[in-house]
């Protein structure tokens, strides 16, 4: 899955300047790449918010300022007398919808019927509000001022506010088809699945919408909430902080971010009791549990190694300088060791950190390992399917490494995994069928 540091605002060093920014008249244009200057990283949203302490920072400039980090209250109150600036109608049209007030919204977008911009400023008012009705009806009538992508996102709202999911989710489908990277359609895409219980596939959508600033803090919660729920508290703090960035007055942003650091305490001090019972478990291992030679097992009770933690402390040097333990012994004891992850010399440090416990899974045969130069499609890598997010998280699961693997799971074992349907079913059926091959019965 994509890393957060790709998809989370850039926290290297940036600089901007405010007044310069916002010099001139300001138009619809001006208005957003400020905006996105601003949102750049973590930085620049920084020196915004110094800016505004500074005397520099009055009037328009600094209602536009307030806007954009998300004050409303104070973007309508610094900027509601100039609303006949184009650019000024579209914040002031903004803040209203944000704070609930539709019929703010109408007085300020009095163009919304004739001017494009006005117009779709309007449709994302209603859309802020969830009036359904208004925007269905809405939406017809200004249906020739806006784009294919916006019109199609419109309908996919109409259609989800009057609950009707799949009918949404196919519009939404379609927007990011004509443009991957609409951050409204793929935030409302993410929250449809997020509902249907389809968590990876939510994760994955919610970090593409915020690749788009400024941040959008209800996806960056929502996708902190996934993390969380998956036992990533470190990756759920990056996400509220994100939004305590973005809004500082979050107090649910807040709440959220310290109960994921109180958890992520308690998730390392569990993990880490968990981690020394085993070791010390495994380093008082007798030595004699272990199918060693005579010759072995009386070299090593002569020179008082009597559990694992005393052999794992004994050089390669140390022990073929002891009588008559050679090469062979040696090898033995190494192999028992490399079973167990441990080798002989480990330092205190690399026991304390070292995860130990049995070797992972059985080496796989190299007949059964994947071929992608085999003309033999079973024995091809899992990845040549090119399978979507939520079908290789079962196929990660259920460790699958070959096509052939997978041809040889039943529909019922596929469909016993979690937030696994027939759409996912479906898919992959399409897949093994362009090799030639099917699930197994």
């Amino acid at each position: 899955m994509t890393d957060m540091t790709d998809t989370v605002p850039e926290e290297s060093p940036s600089s901007i300047d405010p007044s310069t920014l916002l010099g001139g008249e300001m138009t619809p244009t001006k208005l957003e790449e400020f905006k996105s200057a601003v949102f750049k990283n973590v930085n620049t949203v920084e020196q915004l918010r110094d800016w505004l302490t500074s005397p520099m920072a009055r009037g328009a400039n600094r209602g536009y300022a307030v806007w954009a980090l998300g004050r409303h209250a104070e973007a309508i109150e610094l900027l509601g007398s100039e609303s006949s600036n184009p650019a000024v109608a579209l914040c002031l049209a903004t803040s209203h919808a944000t704070l609930g007030n539709i019929t703010e919204v109408e007085n300020v977008l009095p163009n919304r019927k004739t001017d494009a911009a006005q117009a779709l400023a309007w449709l994302r008012a209603l859309d802020a509000v969830a009036d359904s009705e208004r925007l269905a009806a809405d939406l017809t009538a200004l249906n020739a001022h806006l784009g294919e992508t916006d019109r199609k996102y419109f309908e996919g709202r109409v259609h989800e506010l009057n609950h009707e999911t799949e009918a949404a989710i196919a519009c939404y489908d379609d927007v990011l088809a004509l443009d991957d990277s609409h951050k409204h359609a793929l935030f409302r895409l993410a929250v449809n699945v997020d509902l249907r219980g389809e968590d990876e596939e939510a994760r994955e959508l919610y970090e593409r919408a915020l690749m788009a600033p400024p941040v959008n803090t209800a996806c960056v919660m929502n996708l902190g909430i996934l993390y969380e729920d998956i036992g990533n508290y470190r990756r759920a703090m990056q996400c509220f902080d994100l939004a305590l960035q973005a809004d500082p007055e979050n107090s649910r942003a807040r709440l959220y971010r310290r109960d994921a650091a109180a958890a992520l305490n308690m998730y390392y001090d569990e993990d880490q009791e968990r981690r020394d019972d085993k070791r010390n478990k495994l380093l008082r291992t007798p030595i004699n549990d272990f199918e060693l030679s005579v010759r072995s097992r009386n070299c090593l009770a002569k020179m008082n190694i009597r559990t694992l933690g005393d052999l794992v402390k004994k050089t390669e040097a140390e022990l073929l300088s002891y009588k008559n333990f050679g090469e062979t012994s040696l090898n033995e004891i190494k192999e028992i060791l490399k079973n167990k992850g441990l080798r002989l010399g480990m330092t205190a440090d690399e026991l304390m950190n070292r995860d130990l416990g049995e070797s992972s899974e059985p080496a796989m045969k190299p007949e059964e390992a994947p071929d992608p130069n085999s003309p033999d499609p079973m024995r091809r890598p899992i990845t040549e399917l090119d399978l979507s997010v939520r079908s290789r998280r079962i196929v990660d699961l259920l460790k699958i490494r070959t096509i052939g693997d997978l041809a040889n799971k039943t529909e019922a074992e596929l469909l016993a995994c979690p937030n696994f349907g027939q759409t996912s079913l479906n898919e992959i059926k399409t897949k093994l069928d362009e090799f030639g091959l099917s699930l197994r019965g």
